[in-house]
């Protein structure tokens, strides 16, 4: 025969789930401000206001604005596309550093530093040993042009859909180089932070 629930049992289960519902949502509300403090500070760079925004928070409150913040960095790791996108990536190493203290960051972003500056530079020398190579094939085009209309024609290399297309094979055999070492500054925070990306992209 089937156990009969008292109305106390039915009651204290049911508060048990509204307990729980209201701590995933106390929890969710408090990694979005975690993530709203690291988006502010990469926006206007005050690392001072987002050290006392942070410190504002005290015990497992912390933790779950720390799990958004940090998680909101890392997704901003990626390979550079310039100088300027790079600056930004290193900038949220100095909010990390905040967030992690005495867990290496400082010096994991050095690595960092020199990793997407070797990227970059690879990139250039791509693009530079690309057009050299097109060059020939680009001034037999544009004496083409010139001979049917008459008048002188400049190309850019970027006209030419054959540069582009293997421009864009070569940066992509070029980023998938790098993709590993994306993943392992990841791992390294994600370890440092305690958090568990295992099922994340």
């Amino acid at each position: 025969m089937a156990q009969i629930k008292s109305a106390l049992e039915i009651a204290l289960e049911r508060t048990a789930d509204i307990k729980s519902d209201a701590s995933v949502g106390k929890k969710r509300e408090l990694n979005n401000c975690g993530k709203k403090l690291a988006s502010d500070f990469l926006s206007d760079s005050d690392l001072a206001a987002f050290k006392k925004a942070f410190g504002a928070y005290k015990h497992e409150e912390k933790d779950f604005v720390l799990e958004g913040a940090v998680k909101l960095f890392m997704a901003r790791i990626q390979l550079p596309a310039d100088e300027a996108e790079k600056e930004k990536i290193l900038q949220a190493g100095q909010g990390l550093e905040v967030l992690l203290p005495h867990k290496n960051i400082g010096q994991l972003f050095q690595s960092v530093d020199q990793v997407f500056s070797r990227y970059l530079e690879s990139q250039k020398q791509l693009e530079a040993a690309l057009t050299q190579q097109f060059m020939p094939k680009l001034r037999q085009k544009q004496q083409e042009l010139e001979k049917r209309f008459g008048q002188q024609i400049a190309l850019e290399p970027s006209q030419d859909p054959d540069f582009v297309q293997a421009l864009n094979r070569n940066l992509d055999a070029l980023k998938e180089q790098y993709s590993g070492s994306i993943d392992e500054i990841k791992h390294f925070i994600a370890n440092a932070a305690g958090l568990d990306i295992s099922g994340e992209n």
